[in-house]
């Protein structure tokens, strides 16, 4: 049997239940009927990372505790897995943790708690796999490590905290020597130090693109309850077509601007190691997917209009900004202190125009209001609340500026507050109140995506109209 490695990552919903894990099993047997050596990475059960959390702020709520174990227990039973051992380990940690956050409440005793949703998940469900396959459980945290935080904050530190992409021979051939198939946790990786750590959001399939890199596999299947990325979403628009494959930096640019299917630090780490990624939908496994790789799809165009909401769009105006020396480096001196990141910007004479992601800075209106206080002592400073940007994103861009005359009506009785195109020609991107931007995206998905026809198309894969039926028709793998 060749000694080729594949990854699969399996989010919350997947891990959920006894016909999930019956499709995971066919998965695994179809990949080792191909000539791989499988790793899994799991997620925890849906809704258990909220219930830790909960817990972490809470340590002594013996009802949550035992709703916590409650969850797993009825699936081990579900999945016909004795409880024997794993119940007394999750039992004698889950006490260890939370005696642990009674003396120190911080971020680094809510890692160690928080992870061991992933831990559950994932050595019930080994117990399942031994049912029918050669299958072993291995700690994530003996492949990942963090890099050094030292200069961050201690919740980034513990709960967001980053590994290097690189590959990894030695970890390869130690894994070769155990079963043919692996299932280990997602999310989870050890500090240089030794403690348990977090990757932070979208830290499963991070993880999951990280341990591939390090055993050079030959792809990454995200198995996720969707079947790939969309030239829209297709919760608002029925016309969004599924993308068959687009490269890197578009992938990246699209989780970047509202895509929700694929974390950018995901996508990262894949094209750091040159780790091809295919997007799968667990209930429609007829359905390709999308792939996302190196020198692939080389239409040039837009692929993609995203949403991007939980905006705010600040004005800052000088009338002397530009012969003011340090005016713009002293406004963002105050957002670095804040620890914010500015999305886009844009200057003119007199006014400079940021946009920030509210929900990534973990920004409410309190802090917002912080933030203009600050900066009304340099200028004065216009907030607009709660705004929408639609982004534009493909290969080349700037082509589609001839073609979206017909949206720019839109704007004839509405305020374009910023609009920016990104250094990479990959994204156009479109600031606006929220409000009636619905209409914005489906007249500029009309305008820039081709109509699905039928027929072969290299880029643009079937619509959603059209998939949608598919889930009554899935195909044995």
């Amino acid at each position: 049997m060749s000694e080729k490695w594949i990854v699969l990552k399996f989010g919350g919903t997947s891990v959920a239940g006894r016909k999930q894990w019956e499709t995971i099993s066919s998965i695994v047997q179809a990949r080792r009927t191909e000539g791989f050596r499988v790793l899994l990475v799991c997620s925890a059960v849906a809704g258990v990372t909220n219930q830790l959390t909960a817990l972490a702020y809470k340590p002594d709520s013996t009802r949550r505790l035992q709703e916590l174990l409650d969850v797993h227990q009825n699936l081990a039973l579900e999945l016909e897995v004795e409880e024997s051992h794993w119940l007394q380990d999750a039992r004698e940690q889950l006490g260890l943790c939370l005696q642990n956050l009674t003396h120190d409440p911080g971020p680094m005793s809510r890692a160690a708690l928080l992870a061991l949703g992933e831990w559950m998940s994932t050595r019930i469900g080994c117990c399942f796999l031994r049912q029918h396959l050669d299958a072993a459980w291995v700690d994530a945290r003996e492949a990942l490590v963090t890099v050094s935080g030292e200069q961050l904050s201690p919740a980034r530190r513990w709960l967001s905290a980053a590994c290097n992409a690189a590959e990894a021979p030695g970890l390869a051939s130690r894994w070769s020597t155990l079963s043919p198939v692996l299932i280990t946790q997602g999310f989870v990786a050890r500090s240089p130090e030794g403690q348990t750590a977090l990757l932070g959001r979208g830290g499963s399939d991070t993880s999951a693109a990280l341990l591939a890199g390090r055993l050079s596999a030959s792809r990454l299947e995200i198995w996720t309850d969707v079947p790939g990325l969309f030239s829209a979403d297709p919760r608002l628009i029925d016309d969004a077509r599924l993308l068959n494959e687009v490269g890197y930096s578009e992938a990246l640019e699209m989780a970047a601007s509202g895509a929700k299917v694929v974390h950018p630090r995901c996508i990262r780490a894949a094209a750091a190691t040159a780790t091809p990624v295919v997007i799968r939908d667990l209930n429609r496994r007829d359905v390709p997917g999308t792939q996302i790789g190196q020198r692939l799809a080389p239409h040039n165009g837009i692929k993609a209009v995203i949403c991007k909401q939980q905006m705010a769009v600040i004005l800052l105006e000088n009338l002397d900004a530009r012969f003011q020396v340090g005016f713009l480096a002293d406004v963002f001196d105050t957002f670095r202190r804040r620890g914010i990141s500015v999305d886009l910007v844009a200057t003119s004479e007199t006014t400079t125009t940021v946009a920030i992601d509210c929900q990534a800075n973990h920004l409410g209106k309190e802090e917002l209001a912080d933030l203009v206080e600050d900066l009304v002592v340099r200028c004065k400073v216009r907030l607009f609340r709660d705004c929408v940007c639609v982004n534009l994103v493909g290969q080349g861009a700037r082509t589609a500026l001839s073609r979206i005359q017909s949206v720019m009506s839109y704007f004839e009785e509405r305020p374009l507050l910023m609009a920016s195109q990104s250094a990479n020609d990959l994204c156009l991107s479109l600031l606006i109140e929220e409000g009636e931007h619905e209409q914005l995206l489906k007249s500029a998905h009309a305008a820039l995506i081709p109509a699905d026809v039928g027929g072969a198309d290299p880029v643009f894969g079937p619509s959603w109209r059209r998939i949608q039926p598919l889930a009554d028709r899935v195909q044995s793998l």
